[in-house]
């Protein structure tokens, strides 16, 4: 994590002392990559466009980008430049960050071009603008129907409270820290003390074991094989609260529930850093995220 920051650090510092950044007057964030999951490309999309707005800069983002989040999103086309003038650019400095803050991102009074890679896992990117990305990334009504349909047969919103739960497998089993079952009941637990009535909604990556695991209870529900990622995800922005495990998927549907009221509980280490990565807590955390040692904080 050090090392990253500090090359992200010394990189930034060599393109200002190069003085690369004097051949336009109007800054621009490009964003061509698309790496990663659903998650990752989020936070992409959300940091170029929160970026922009920010710092009143052009945006270009490839159209491949585009495209695949209109399948799932009303997202609008932004204001792109198209290749021919992308390619008359000189001195477009390509910046990899996974989740580091830089505050002083922005040198030589705005005349530059940076293209965004890497991950960008910062909310404070895009934090300022929260009512323009969510507007962005309204789901197809397609998938809220589809979605809506499900939540309505399972729960009787008259009488309990929905609380969807998101469990990252997969991957993360060999090659990253996964939480535990342990933590999914204590956290399932807490909201039973506070809401008495309550039905969970899993979303997974491994509907079998969640199924295996906890849908033996009578008052917990897995979405069904059908649901695509994207459905997923809609499940969850829908439920009333969430309880988030490892993976910036989950991170997703808590940012985007629709409730504003709701309480997000999240797992992590011990210092509240993601545990799933070596990110700062206050730089991935939104404050409104809840830890199970703290939950009394947001109550």
């Amino acid at each position: 994590m050090l090392n990253m920051y500090s090359q992200t650090v010394y990189d930034l510092r060599l393109w200002k002392n190069n003085n690369l950044l004097n051949d336009t007057k109007q800054c621009r964030i490009i964003l061509h990559e698309r790496g990663g999951r659903l998650g990752n490309r989020l936070f992409m999309f959300a940091s170029a466009y929160g970026l922009s707005l920010t710092h009143s800069c052009q945006l270009y983002i490839d159209r491949k980008v585009i495209d695949e989040l209109q399948k799932a999103f009303e997202v609008d086309s932004p204001i792109c430049l198209s290749k021919p003038q992308l390619s008359t650019f000189t001195s477009i400095k390509k910046i990899y960050n996974h989740c580091s803050y830089i505050p002083n991102l922005f040198y030589s009074n705005k005349s530059y071009s940076l293209e965004l890679s890497g991950f960008w896992q910062v909310h404070k990117y895009f934090i300022d603008h929260m009512k323009q990305i969510k507007h962005q990334l309204r789901f197809k009504q397609s998938i809220l129907d589809r979605v809506n349909n499900f939540l309505d047969k399972n729960i009787n919103k008259n009488v309990s409270t929905s609380v969807g739960i998101h469990i990252r497998r997969g991957d993360f089993l060999h090659a990253r820290r996964v939480s535990s079952d342990k933590y999914i009941l204590k956290a399932m637990s807490h909201f039973i003390a506070k809401y008495h009535s309550v039905i969970f909604v899993i979303v997974s990556d491994d509907k079998k074991y969640c199924r295996k695991t906890f849908g033996q209870k009578k008052n917990v529900f897995v979405t069904p094989d059908s649901f695509s990622v994207v459905d997923d995800l809609a499940t969850l922005t829908l439920c009333e609260h969430i309880i988030l495990t490892a993976g910036t998927f989950g991170w997703w549907g808590a940012f985007l529930l629709r409730n504003r009221l709701g309480n997000i509980l999240t797992d992590s280490k011990s210092d509240h850093t993601p545990i799933d990565a070596n990110c700062r807590a206050d730089d991935y955390f939104p404050p409104w995220f809840s830890f199970l040692n703290n939950t009394n904080k947001n109550d």
